[in-house]
């Protein structure tokens, strides 16, 4: 009896995979978390911006890279050195499988941690681009705001301080009384920031922008702020 012909699945070649990521703050519940997919040809300066961008940093503090016991990122003057260049790492490079996973910490001050998994890796798209981002949940914190558990310790007190808005509201209103109005006492950040919104479509919209900007090496390293990608 001849064996049949078993069709072997292509094999991946890592400069040229996508890899579907996944990127959460530790130690804020519920989840803060995004989802997205680059190629093995996103070195690690482009995926440090590309991180700030899905999660909704502004680029304004220090970060650093932990990745199989190697420390990366991009220097700046006053900050710390890294033995490599970040234009010159590549995703495709380091050997990631579906599983692994690696940190990302922003801040050092208020000490940001994410954690990095490599959900998936399979052969280019047809159609692929440029990263873009497939899901996420719930607002990235503000800057500032002093880390993990000053900013869970800030949304209760911003709920605390909307109960009782509206229950001085309705009290007043069954009072025959004009309620109070005045939102002098709202927490800094409350009126600009809604902690439970993440807008996918806007967030590609400002990727499609930045990809038709990008240039070479340097367009990387001296990438500030975002604000300029995700204007209407």
């Amino acid at each position: 009896m001849k064996a049949k012909n078993v069709l072997q699945p292509a094999a991946v070649d890592p400069r040229t995979a996508v890899y579907h990521l996944k990127v959460h703050l530790l130690n804020i519940s519920p989840m803060i978390y995004r989802r997205f997919i680059i190629d093995g040809n996103t070195h690690i300066a482009e995926l440090h911006h590309l991180i700030q961008m899905v999660m909704g940093w502004e680029n304004q503090h220090l970060h650093v890279f932990h990745i199989w016991g190697v420390d990366y990122g991009i220097a700046y003057v006053g900050g710390g050195y890294y033995r490599d260049d970040p234009c010159e790492i590549y995703i495709g490079d380091l050997g990631f499988r579906a599983g692994d996973k690696f940190s990302y910490v922003y801040d050092f001050g208020d000490y940001w941690k994410h954690e990095v998994r490599v959900e998936k890796v399979e052969n280019v798209r047809s159609g692929y681009r440029h990263p873009f981002c497939t899901a996420g949940r719930r607002a990235c914190p503000p800057e500032d705001v002093g880390g993990p558990y000053a900013y869970q310790d800030a949304l209760i007190k911003q709920f605390s301080w909307l109960q009782e808005k509206v229950s001085n509201i309705f009290e007043s209103v069954e009072n025959g009384e004009l309620p109070d109005l005045d939102l002098h006492d709202a927490p800094w950040w409350y009126l600009k920031h809604r902690s439970e919104v993440f807008d996918r479509k806007k967030m590609n919209q400002a990727l499609a922008k930045l990809y038709q900007k990008k240039g070479d090496e340097k367009f990387w390293r001296t990438l500030g702020g975002y604000d300029a990608y995700f204007d209407a």
